[in-house]
């Protein structure tokens, strides 16, 4: 009893962190509708106060100081949380808001979602073999519904600018590499700990690429609400959030409730920013969600039947 009830709180705090994320790409086509500033000085200020505001939650852990004695020892794990920072998480966050910038967020976090098909491609020609059957539904998918999203059906019209499908779909290539590369950091660093140094890490380099950006500007009415729920909601609450879920949740429970993401921001774009997606857009939507949950079910039973 006790069991299914984590099981189902541990749920709501995956979904309700995928809604959360989903929340941070509706802010950010706010914050390029009603700012002049572009997305690296979003992803700049973003990395730096999340990179803060984690520091924080690490030292109220108890954390900081066991972390930084790891490094110590072990000062070759610098390397690699640099590596992290820049080619993981600041890639990561610029690239995205970069394609919402060009696009929309509902757009560019479906597309991002696709990235599955990218690493089943991936993987098959590095260890030279045939996809699973259940690999070949979720390339289907994903492939089919990010063209049905971005043409409507019709190849001679984008639904939205190239640039905008070119960043979303290098954007889920880097959010690949961002879940994937930092596992042996996390083994043997507080996960915490590593975020937040990387997310300063991330924000000094793009301060560096805008050296002369108003830090001040962020705290303009007009934008600051909407920055406030990327940073505090966005980051580092659904992080928190989704990291405290999965403790508890299968490989397949979480594969299921990471369509959250996508769908809300779908959802969220129709109702604040009155957007509509017609006809097989709708279906590209829905089959790059099912493209995300293909993983969760067991087609040996399916193919048995």
């Amino acid at each position: 009893m006790m069991e299914n009830r984590s099981s189902k709180t541990a749920i709501a705090m995956v979904v309700c962190a995928g809604i959360m994320w989903a929340g941070s790409g509706i802010g950010a086509q706010n914050f390029f509708a009603h700012s002049s500033m572009n997305a690296m000085e979003l992803t700049a200020f973003r990395m730096m106060a999340a990179g803060f505001i984690l520091i924080g939650i690490t030292l109220w852990q108890g954390e900081l100081k066991p972390s930084l004695a790891i490094l110590k020892e072990k000062p070759k794990l610098w390397i690699d949380i640099i590596i992290y920072a820049l080619f993981g998480l600041m890639l990561m966050h610029y690239t995205y808001f970069e394609a919402i910038a060009y696009g929309n967020a509902a757009t560019a976090t479906v597309i991002l979602y696709s990235c599955p098909a990218m690493v089943i491609c991936y993987n098959s020609i590095r260890y030279r073999r045939l996809p699973s059957k259940e690999e070949i539904v979720t390339v289907i998918l994903a492939v089919g519904g990010t063209y049905l999203l971005v043409t409507g059906g019709d190849p001679s019209k984008l639904s939205v600018s190239f640039l905008c499908v070119a960043l979303a779909l290098f954007n889920g290539v880097v959010y690949s590499f961002a879940s994937i590369y930092p596992k042996h950091i996390f083994l043997q660093v507080n996960k915490t700990f590593v975020l937040a140094v990387s997310m300063i890490i991330g924000a000094l380099a793009c301060w560096a690429f805008e050296p002369h950006m108003n830090w001040l500007a962020f705290f303009d009415l007009e934008i600051f609400w909407g920055v406030a729920w990327i940073v505090v909601f966005g980051t580092v609450t659904a992080f928190l959030l989704y990291n405290a879920g999965l403790m508890y949740l299968s490989p397949q429970q979480a594969l299921i409730t990471a369509a959250s993401e996508p769908a809300a921001s779908v959802i969220l774009s129709c109702l604040i920013f009155h957007m509509s997606f017609v006809g097989l857009q709708v279906v590209g939507i829905v089959m790059v969600i099912l493209a995300i949950m293909t993983p969760a079910v067991d087609f040996s039973r399916l193919w048995k039947k």
